[in-house]
């Protein structure tokens, strides 16, 4: 654990720090022997440790009838503010991580004051603690993460995506997911639901599977690979339940509501938690959307006679903008050159 200067910390400091949090919520043996050993040495501390524990378990997630405005606003404000200060990290390819520590946790209590509160979808109960279970994870460009939520359900998620999971109440664990995440769902004994939202208008319901779900710009696909998923569609003042069986595939475009359900091969759209490219008939095009959304680097293709061409086999994915593009100008027999606008051509 890092080595900080403790004893100035009020309660609100304390319920903020990433390693306080894990030892609240997750506690495992490192963090145990560390905040025991720290209260035994500064009794003086026990008040404020107290309310600070208090704080860090009552965040708690709340339904609240927001309009579809406010709700759009929220979203927009979040996942900015987590993205600028996560854009200014080092991206690596990080190794498989339990119930971490992010800084996510960190902007979900502080946005409370901020953002959150004026809109009302977290809140801070400080006089009621709850052993309600709530978790946030995010990666940047260039990076995955694999996690094991507090259910023991496993997500892996793909970069620049973020997620939140929250247990609502004794009957649903709900999930919201910006980007790309692999999920297998724990089964419970009480039969609880798994949700996954990718928006205010499509809601992914399960037992226990094993499923895709990509929400990047105005479309979001989700695949199923083991097990059943129902997913909800608003439409109008109603919902409507689209059920999907192993390899199938859902494509629901956000702006105009429309939505198309058809059979795969999961293994092909699937093979990127394998640390694999499967390409068939792939194009230049499709290369250009895989760049932008692991790398957030776009491509310019100036001649139109390029994207014509396309290729099968398969590649492993490095977490390395210049080895992919090695990998490509290879396949492709093309070449990249940065531009001055921060942009990569492609030129034959």
């Amino acid at each position: 654990m890092t080595s900080k200067d403790y004893q100035g910390y009020t309660a609100k400091d304390f319920a903020l720090d990433e390693d306080f949090q894990q030892w609240v919520l997750q506690p495992d043996t490192s963090h145990t022997l560390f905040w025991e050993s720290w209260i035994s040495q500064h009794p003086e501390k026990g008040e404020t440790i107290a309310e600070a524990i208090t704080l860090v378990r009552s965040i708690q997630f709340r339904d609240y009838p927001l309009g579809a405005g406010d709700k759009e606003m929220l979203w927009d404000n979040l996942w900015e503010k987590i993205s600028a200060e996560e854009g200014e990290t080092e991206a690596t390819a990080t190794p498989p991580v339990k119930y971490g520590r992010n800084r996510l946790w960190k902007y979900l209590a502080a946005a409370s004051v901020l953002i959150l509160a004026a809109f009302g979808l977290w809140k801070i109960i400080a006089d009621r603690p709850t052993s309600r279970a709530t978790f946030s994870a995010s990666t940047g460009v260039g990076q995955t993460k694999q996690l094991v939520l507090p259910d023991q359900s496993k997500v892996l998620m793909n970069a620049n995506s973020t997620l939140v999971y929250a247990e609502g109440d004794a009957h649903a664990r709900e999930v919201w997911l910006k980007g790309e995440a692999y999920f297998t769902v724990k089964h419970t004994r009480d039969e609880q639901a798994f949700i996954v939202h990718a928006n205010d208008k499509l809601a992914v319901e399960v037992l226990g599977t094993s499923f895709n779900v990509k929400n990047l710009g105005p479309m979001v696909a989700v695949i199923l690979q083991q097990g059943s998923i129902r997913l909800s569609i608003k439409e109008g003042t109603g919902r409507t339940m689209v059920y999907l069986q192993p390899n199938e595939m859902l494509q629901y475009d956000v702006l105009s509501g429309d939505y198309v359900k058809k059979r795969i091969n999961a293994d092909k759209p699937l093979s990127w938690t394998r640390g694999k490219l499967v390409m068939d008939r792939y194009s230049l095009n499709e290369a250009s959307h895989f760049l932008q959304q692991v790398f957030n680097q776009r491509l310019v293709i100036d001649d139109p006679r390029l994207l014509k061409d396309s290729i099968s086999g398969s590649m492993p994915i490095v977490y390395n903008i210049d080895t992919m593009l090695m990998q490509f100008a290879k396949v492709f027999q093309v070449k990249f050159e940065p531009d001055s606008h921060g942009q990569i051509r492609v030129r034959r």
